[in-house]
């Protein structure tokens, strides 16, 4: 079966190993290992071989970034069913919103799960409002009358560039300067006052990711901004009932919105705008979630909010994300899958 899109392209190129680096954090290279539709996990087949199916959407901490192949959401996840639970990994690292409801309006009709995680970070409700899709892929099956040969030229014509099984080459996520791909290479004046030099010097050469100076800065302000929701859970809601499945939506929070721990790295690369920043936990920081609380419980849809779940585990000393990567560590990944699991097992008794 394949499945026919725009064109387009993306970053995440099908069947490609990508790699993501953090040295202030660790030495450790993490992998990410894409299947032929371009996202972190093993194939995908619309026939399910396993009692139940879960489908993840979400940004990079559903695809799983600062965690090793095997220890993201969605596969913790399938482990404490037992492997009995099928769970896609829907994650697309730097997407939003309008991204999520495509992907739910292409899969959820195709590969008809039981249930669908529409999983929210912090940062996903920003600058537009979310555009509902208009159009839904179609599967189109292979003709298998049809020579092998004209079947790779059409996925050439369609998906560019074919890769084969001896191709080995692994990518930067995050390219060293010079190259368009990395801010510093065309705008380092303006950002050198900003960060310390140790961790300019790691944006540079891609060992730390280069996008986020000043990101505690513009944190403290989205975060107090009512959310871009427009319709967008009631979209989501309508496409799972449409094919029998089940909507949960899942928030997951910023770390600076449970914690005050992580302020002091965070403020090395946000030297100048970040001095009178000093706590981001307070009430008027939590709009988004409980927006989209008030919504999901006006629409009926299951909402767990996994803000005060990690706030009592950093309060414990549990710290679950990275001290200078955003993302969390293996750990925190682990505490959503088991967390949604048991939540998703008590769903299903109702």
């Amino acid at each position: 079966m394949k499945l026919y899109y725009d064109g387009s392209g993306s970053k995440h190129s099908r069947d490609q190993t990508w790699l993501w680096r953090s040295l202030p954090d660790t030495t450790k290279v993490f992998e990410h290992q894409m299947n032929l539709y371009g996202f972190r996990d093993e194939e995908w087949y619309i026939k399910k071989d396993k009692e139940a199916r879960a489908l993840f959407i979400g940004d990079s901490f559903i695809e799983g970034v600062m965690a090793a192949q095997g220890e993201t959401i969605p596969d913790v996840f399938e482990k404490a069913s037992d492997n009995t639970v099928e769970a896609l990994n829907g994650g697309m690292l730097g997407c939003g919103m309008e991204s999520y409801l495509q992907l739910a309006a292409d899969m959820i009709p195709i590969y008809k799960p039981d249930v669908a995680f529409l999983c929210i970070y912090a940062n996903d409700l920003g600058k537009k409002m979310p555009v509902i899709p208009e159009f839904y892929l179609e599967p189109e099956y292979y003709n298998t009358f049809k020579p092998r040969l004209l079947e790779i030229i059409d996925q050439a014509n369609t998906y560019g560039a074919l890769r084969f099984r001896a191709d080995k080459d692994k990518q930067l996520y995050l390219p060293a300067v010079p190259h368009k791909g990395n801010p510093w290479s065309h705008i380092e004046d303006s950002l050198t006052p900003h960060v310390k030099p140790w961790i300019s010097n790691e944006m540079k050469m891609s060992r730390f990711n280069p996008f986020l100076t000043n990101a505690l800065h513009k944190e403290e302000q989205f975060l107090k901004r009512n959310p871009l929701l427009g319709e967008s859970l009631s979209f989501f809601k309508y496409i799972c009932e449409e094919n029998k499945v089940i909507p949960v939506i899942v928030y997951i929070p910023s770390r600076n919105q449970v914690t005050d721990y992580y302020l002091p790295f965070e403020k090395e690369y946000c030297v100048q705008e970040c001095d009178d920043i000093q706590s981001l936990k307070g009430a008027s920081y939590r709009v988004h979630q409980n927006t989209i609380k008030k919504q999901c419980d006006f629409l009926k849809i299951p909402f767990i909010d996994f803000t005060p779940i990690i706030e009592i585990k950093e309060q414990q000393g549990e710290h679950l994300y990275w001290n200078y990567d955003q993302h969390m560590r293996a750990e925190g990944y682990q505490l959503i899958g088991e967390t949604l699991w048991e939540e998703w097992k008590q769903l299903k008794q109702h």
